[in-house]
Formats: C-alpha cells, structure tokens, sequence
C-alpha cells in the first residue's frame, strides 16, 4: 500500500488532468486509455505515469484525429510515424484556414449587399467608386434561359461550389453594345464575384468608378432601366464600357417575386466630351462665363 502516493481513483485523475470522469470511462470501454493497476479488490487506479500518455491522446484529439488514427498511432508510437501525423494535420489546418476565410468573405459580402438592398430604389442611378474585384465567367449563353443556358448555369453553379465550398447565386453580364443597340436580352455570360482571398478566378474588374443603378420586381422591367441608364449617360456626358453586370440582392431573403431587387453596376469614365468651362473677359469690366464642349 506505499504505492498510493502515486496511484489515482479515476475521479481524482479526472481532476488532475482537467478532464470529464465520462471521457475516462469512455476511453476506457474502447481500451485507449486504461488504468494501468487493478488490484486484487478489483478497484482501478491510474498512476502519476499515465499523465503524459493521456496528454498525448488530448492533444491528437484537438488538432482532429480520429479514435481510430490515435489508436493505431499509440499502438507504435514513433518519430516518423508523429512526423507523419503532424505534416498531415498542417496541411489540413492550412486548407481549414483557406476555407474559413472563404466563409468570412462570404459573409461579408452577403452583409454588403444586403446593407445595399435595404436601401435600393427602383430607377434610382449613382456613381460610385469600387475597390478591384475578382470574378468567374461562365460558358457563353444566349440569353434566351433555354435549356441551353440553364445547363451552363448548372455547370458554373458546381464550378462555384467546387471552388468556394459555398453556395452562392451568381448573375448575368451584357455588353454595352447589346444595350446601346436595344438588344437588353442578348447576355453573353454568367458571373460570380470571388472571395477577396481567392486564387482563383478568370477575370478581374479594375478599381475605379462605376455606375450603379437598381431594378425592382421581375426582369421584364429591366429595359426601361436600361434606357434612363442611356439618357442618363447622354446628358451627364458619361461613357459606359465593357459589360453591365447583373446581380441579385435578395435571393436568400426574398418572399415574393415583386421585391427581387436587381443591381446593375457598369465601368465608367468621363466621355472625351465634356465640358469645360473658360472665363472670357468682356466690356464694361464684366466676365463672360463660356461653356465648351471639346
């Protein structure tokens, strides 16, 4: 019996290695972690070496193994084999890391937009500045959302899940030539925006100023946005390049068709007709204020 002073109850060991009594008992009934004396009245006791073996079964267990892996490591225990496992954990703690940024992004860009669509108006056309953006492009479409397109829009839809983990909507593009020849169904692809983190993408839509404008209800509206876009262009002497893009902000939140709130954001610049204002002098000792259009 001088022995005591190093052996536990499994209650007091539970204690003294900050874990629950089950797990002991748990560990114990699939014969991971045994204790290590049983004496003759049949009671169990752990000793003050069984420390470090149960650490070591903690710690493989945070950093993800299995039952089985810790099982088969404990078995064996080696340099190599520990070498192995802790390589293995790294590079799937690095894939976890890439992943939970993913979602981080995700979120941020859910939160964004729905902060947009709260605040949307049918009609309404902004200039805004946009940071540079990463996007997938899609197989080319008709525009028609035959069964042509809606098997790109399966595809590109597995293509995003595949790529960000995620599922997420993703819009449609139209060239600017298609809208300035009143062709507002002729899309050329679908879209997705890329996580800011992403590697992957096809192209990326350059940091500057874009025109925002909004379309709420069914798509049969859009035209007639499209065309206060071109007066609006016209009058503030803007030039509207490359694609349109066209994306919904409440898919995830929408309750009827009615409220589905389309943003279309589009690359623009200052036409090279502006105007510019030159201050002539004139008689009597009063300036003639000109306006150029150059």
């Amino acid at each position: 019996m001088e022995q005591k002073h190093y052996l536990y109850s499994s209650g007091e060991f539970a204690k003294r290695a900050g874990v629950n009594k089950r797990t002991l008992h748990y560990y114990n009934d699939i014969g991971l972690f045994c204790p290590e004396v049983i004496e003759e009245n049949g009671y169990h006791y752990y000793t003050c070496f069984q420390f470090a073996q149960l650490e070591m079964i903690l710690t493989l267990r945070k950093i993800g193994l299995s039952i089985e892996e810790i099982r088969e490591y404990a078995s064996s225990p080696s340099d190599d084999s520990f070498s192995r496992i802790m390589e293995k954990r790294k590079l799937w703690i690095e894939e976890s890391i890439q992943q939970l940024l993913s979602e981080q992004s995700f979120l941020e860009q859910k939160a964004e937009r729905l902060k947009i669509a709260m605040n949307a108006k049918h009609g309404s056309i902004q200039l805004c500045s946009l940071p540079q953006q990463k996007i997938l492009i899609s197989s080319a479409i008709t525009g028609k959302y035959d069964e042509a397109d809606f098997s790109v829009a399966a595809d590109f839809s597995l293509r995003l899940k595949e790529t960000f983990h995620l599922y997420d909507s993703f819009g449609s593009r139209i060239s600017m030539d298609s809208i300035r020849r009143k062709h507002f169904n002729s899309y050329s692809s679908f879209f997705a925006y890329c996580p800011h983190t992403s590697e992957a993408y096809d192209e990326i839509l350059p940091a500057g100023t874009y025109l925002r404008s909004f379309c709420i209800g069914t798509w049969d509206k859009l035209p007639q946005v499209y065309r206060s876009i071109l007066s609006y262009v016209k009058e503030h002497h803007l030039l509207l390049t490359g694609y349109a893009y066209e994306e919904g902000l409440n898919e995830m939140a929408l309750k009827n068709q009615a409220d589905y709130i389309t943003m279309i954001t589009i690359p623009c610049s200052v036409s090279d007709l502006t105007e510019k204002k030159v201050v002539l002098p004139g008689k009597i000792g009063y300036n003639i204020q000109v306006i150029l259009v150059i």
